[in-house]
């Protein structure tokens, strides 16, 4: 039998994945304002996608086990905590589409990388 769910785990993959987003925005604010590179929603997506898959490769690597579980759920929180965020910081809505989309790259990325970090353990 393996190792039982840590929910501790989830919330240190949620800060890393954050943190991760952190350093990955501001560079590519530097990378906006130094070059004639557009803002795009595309950009924002990648950049959650990269977060997160990092993430729960990292907990599911050190976890062993139960990766899809453990990027699902890092995916999940981290998508919970940035419209959080969003609405902190942001007047306005951002679109259903936009949050679908971001919905859908966290939950791809997590589980990917939750499944990869698992397998390349064993």
């Amino acid at each position: 039998m393996g190792k039982s769910f840590e929910i501790l785990r989830v919330c240190k993959g949620i800060l890393i994945a954050l943190l991760i987003s952190f350093i990955l925005t501001i560079l590519l604010s530097a990378v906006y304002y130094f070059t004639s590179i557009q803002e795009s929603t595309i950009h924002s997506l990648i950049t959650a996608g990269i977060s997160v898959l990092f993430a729960s490769f990292y907990i599911s690597y050190q976890s062993g086990s139960k990766g899809l579980i453990y990027g699902i759920s890092i995916g999940v929180g981290y998508f919970i905590l940035s419209i959080i965020i969003f609405y902190i910081f942001y007047e306005g809505n951002p679109s259903l589409i936009i949050l679908g989309e971001k919905f859908l790259a966290s939950l791809v990325a997590g589980g990917l990388g939750g499944t990869i970090g698992a397998i390349v353990k064993r």
